[in-house]
Formats: structure tokens, C-alpha cells, sequence
């Protein structure tokens, strides 16, 4: 009697298994995800730029991703700069994808969209070389020991978040 009662829960807990497996990986695998509008392959700076902003460590506060409560509610400057809601699509040449993880700094997903501030690669250098004299109060370190270079391509990288 113990031995068909084993049979069964090993049975159950197999089809389990193989039912978990096929709702969450291979049903999805059927549905690819091409680019949306907003995705676009980057350049070579660009992809320096990135490379900068992952080994500095830029999205453990700034998120990329716009969740659907808050898009267009202008959590950082004026209502509706906030942008659209994050799609799957919009990270379709990302690879690994920053979505951050405490968010303790503004979200950058629509960054250089935002009139006067992220469409401004000046703006971006000056609060690169001096977060505060930009941001008062802001927790944001200084990046001023980057290169011209680094520094050059980390904006390049900054303006794709649009």
C-alpha cells in the first residue's frame, strides 16, 4: 500500500513539473518578441557607453523599465516625462537588460526624451563630472576620474533611452 501511494505523488509531482515547465518556457519560446519602434541596434560608442554605465554600477538605482501605474505620471521633472509603459519589445538589443533594482535615483528609460534635460548632451556631461551642482541633494557619485572618452560615451549611451 505505501509503495502505490509513492507511485502516485512521484506521478503528480512529474506532471507538475512538466506542466510548470511547458506554461512558463516553452509557450512563451513560441511568441517572439521583435523590436517596437523605440528599439534600434547601438553603435560602437554607444556599446562603450553601455559597457561604462553597467561596470559603474548605474543600474543598481536607475531603472529602464516603466511600469503600467506609472506611465505618464512625471515622476521626475513635470507631469508626463515619465514616458509610455515599457514594452518587451523596447529591449530587444539589450543584452542584459537594466531594469534596475532599488530605483533609488530617477527612471532612465525615456530619459533623452525629456526636453531640455535628456535630449541635452551638455546636461549630461555636467551632472556626470557633478551630480550635486546639478541635482542638489542628490546621492549620485561624481564620475569626473572618467576619461574624456568614457565620459563621452557614456552620454552617446544616455541618449538612446528615449
Amino acid at each position: 500500500m505505501k509503495r502505490g501511494r509513492w507511485v502516485y505523488l512521484m506521478g503528480g509531482s512529474l506532471i507538475s513539473l512538466l506542466l510548470g515547465i511547458i506554461v512558463t518556457i516553452i509557450i512563451p519560446a513560441q511568441d517572439p518578441v521583435g523590436p517596437s519602434a523605440l528599439a534600434r541596434p547601438y553603435t560602437e560608442l554607444e556599446l562603450e557607453g553601455r559597457e561604462i554605465y553597467k561596470r559603474e554600477g548605474c543600474h543598481y538605482c536607475h531603472s529602464q523599465q516603466v511600469r503600467a501605474p506609472e506611465a505618464g505620471q512625471g515622476m521626475v521633472r513635470r507631469p508626463g516625462d515619465i514616458g509610455p509603459e515599457s514594452a518587451p519589445g523596447d529591449y530587444y538589443y539589450q543584452s542584459p537588460v537594466f531594469w534596475g533594482t532599488q530605483r533609488q535615483g530617477p527612471d532612465l528609460a525615456h530619459v533623452a526624451s525629456r526636453e531640455g534635460v535628456g535630449d541635452n548632451p551638455a546636461w549630461h556631461l555636467a551632472h556626470f563630472k557633478n551630480p550635486r551642482g546639478i541635482s542638489p541633494g542628490t546621492l549620485m557619485p561624481s564620475y569626473d576620474y572618467l576619461s574624456d572618452g568614457e565620459l563621452e560615451a557614456l552620454v552617446a549611451y544616455m541618449l538612446t533611452l528615449k
